[in-house]
């Protein structure tokens, strides 16, 4: 029988970089690694809310993308 495995989690926020010459909005973003595997949602969004008052750029996202071993 398969398994999954916990490899790596990381944390992306994503923020608007302005717009192109054709008018498309750029986006810009940063990566957190090394993310608790069993953090939960209300937890990110407590980090993500601290972290994009670093920032003036506009707020569009945050993923927490995790990969995982198929063991």
């Amino acid at each position: 029988m398969a398994n999954l495995e916990h490899k790596q989690a990381v944390f992306k926020l994503i923020y608007e970089a302005g717009l192109t010459e054709d008018g498309k909005m750029k986006t810009k973003s940063k990566t957190y690694r090394n993310i608790n595997a069993e953090a939960t949602a209300d937890q990110l969004e407590l980090v993500a809310t601290t972290l994009k008052s670093f920032t003036s750029s506009p707020f569009i996202n945050a993923e927490k993308i995790e990969t995982m071993n198929l063991n």
